[in-house]
């Protein structure tokens, strides 16, 4: 009895604490923001956290993530990729919301995750921050396991209030952080990812774009 009791109040208390996380988590985004972002789930639209405040890049912007496992055109169950889709929001002078789609991320051998999200200066004005995205994927495959990372970098421009906002790719910028395998093979061989976390993205975008650039 007193082993039933104590497993009752140890998973009530985990329950408590898991509930003060996800609390504390959301009470980083405005619960208005929260709203419309719950809106847009679905069967086949999962939100995947976290949601950003891309206010650094280009205020009253966020950023969100759904994963994709709906019916998209041009797919078959059988040659269907996971897809993980990339959202902007944000609200206009009249206080009606915009949701844009502007990036997929998709993969034939595994189910790409959101690494991290945070901002920095990637081109050759100071002045301004770029959104960088560095997306996971695990692997599983019979000759080799490990994980991907690619890091995708977007400049935003526009205005909230105006109802348009653009994301737009910087390729080149976001070049030496794409196709990034970390990886064992079966026969010994292995590669390792050199840009995985947001230090090893900084000092590379630091070194590239040094903050005295005109």
């Amino acid at each position: 009895m007193t082993n039933k009791r104590d497993f009752t109040y140890h998973f009530l208390a985990v329950l408590f604490f898991l509930s003060f996380v996800l609390r504390a988590e959301a009470a980083e985004v405005p619960a208005a923001v929260q709203a419309v972002v719950n809106a847009r789930i679905d069967v086949g639209h999962k939100l995947q956290l976290p949601v950003i405040d891309a206010g650094p890049a280009l205020e009253g912007v966020y950023i969100y993530f759904l994963t994709n496992t709906s019916d998209e055109p041009g797919y078959t169950k059988d040659n269907r990729p996971y897809m993980l889709d990339a959202y902007l929001l944000f609200s206009d002078a009249n206080h009606h919301w915009h949701n844009v789609f502007f990036d997929r991320y998709s993969k034939d051998d595994g189910i790409p995750e959101v690494a991290t999200v945070f901002f920095a200066n990637a081109d050759h004005n100071p002045k301004d921050k770029e959104v960088v995205i560095l997306v996971r994927t695990p692997l599983n495959h019979y000759d080799y396991g490990g994980e991907y990372f690619d890091g995708y970098i977007y400049k935003l421009t526009g205005s909230a209030l105006k109802g348009a906002v653009f994301a737009g790719f910087q390729s080149d910028a976001s070049a030496p952080f794409m196709d990034q395998c970390e990886c064992d093979f079966r026969g010994g061989r292995s590669l390792r990812a050199k840009y995985k976390d947001v230090d090893s993205i900084r000092k590379y975008l630091a070194k590239k774009y040094p903050a005295s650039s005109k």
